[in-house]
């Protein structure tokens, strides 16, 4: 990751499944730029932890909190207690989005049911959850993960259900901008494509990139995080339900 100038020292900031992957690399970023983090965990508690040392070698104070985050309340019991640890809260970062991939004549009820709560649902509850947080501390940001092509509803075959999902955080985040933005708080969408980490091996994505990607290397978390970071920013603070795309210029096509 490039940025290593503390721009956001004394704030404090929650991530939602940060045990691993992209979500981990954010909260760590977070860490790298002076705030204080809990990193949440559905299942991989030690791995969460693993990650929370590390946050602690940027000087800053990092917590674990166990929250299956596609559970209503147990996503609001998650920031209520993410306040209370750090004593306040000014940073959400909505990364869970539950996934699954097969053909919609595949998904049963239940696959539906459990891809929307965990991601709509988790990000709406979460962030219904942090705006009194937010709003005391007179200063915040919301900073919701989508997927490529999430923002005009593009469909793909095998993710269908996921995407939906996706397109909804995008309007819900529009949303929240318009009525919520104020006491300084923001809402904003990043959206990654094909992440090398999370998504592909690099020898995948390398032998993918042509058809995936105008830009001729592979994604990687550290392409997220800054994107992340750019929203969190103080300096960010006029721009609002704005949804940035990060794939190289690849437009989430099937």
């Amino acid at each position: 990751m490039s940025q290593d100038k503390k721009d956001l020292t004394g704030k404090r900031a929650l991530v939602t499944g940060s045990s691993g992957g992209i979500g981990k690399h954010i909260a760590l970023g977070l860490a790298r730029a002076g705030a204080d983090v809990v990193f949440n965990y559905k299942s991989h508690r030690e791995a969460a932890e693993e990650a929370a040392e590390a946050a602690r070698g940027f000087g800053v104070r990092a917590f674990v909190l166990g929250a299956d985050a596609s559970h209503r309340d147990e996503v609001r019991r998650l920031v209520c207690d993410a306040a209370t640890a750090m004593g306040g809260l000014e940073i959400l970062i909505n990364n869970v989005g539950e996934f699954a991939e097969k053909k919609l004549r595949d998904h049963t009820d239940q696959d539906f049911e459990r891809i929307i709560a965990g991601t709509v649902g988790a990000t709406f509850y979460a962030t219904m959850a942090a705006l009194p947080h937010l709003a005391e501390a007179g200063w915040g940001r919301v900073v919701n993960i989508g997927a490529a092509g999430a923002e005009v509803a593009l469909g793909r075959r095998g993710i269908g259900p996921h995407l939906a999902g996706k397109a909804a955080v995008c309007s819900l985040t529009r949303s929240f901008a318009l009525e919520e933005s104020r006491h300084g708080i923001t809402f904003n969408v990043v959206n990654p494509g094909v992440v090398e980490e999370r998504d592909l091996s690099r020898q995948e994505a390398e032998s993918r990139r042509d058809k995936k990607n105008p830009v001729r290397r592979p994604g990687t978390s550290a392409d997220v995080v800054d994107a992340v970071l750019f929203f969190c920013k103080p300096e960010s603070s006029f721009i609002n339900g704005a949804i940035l795309n990060v794939t190289g210029g690849w437009q989430g096509e099937a």
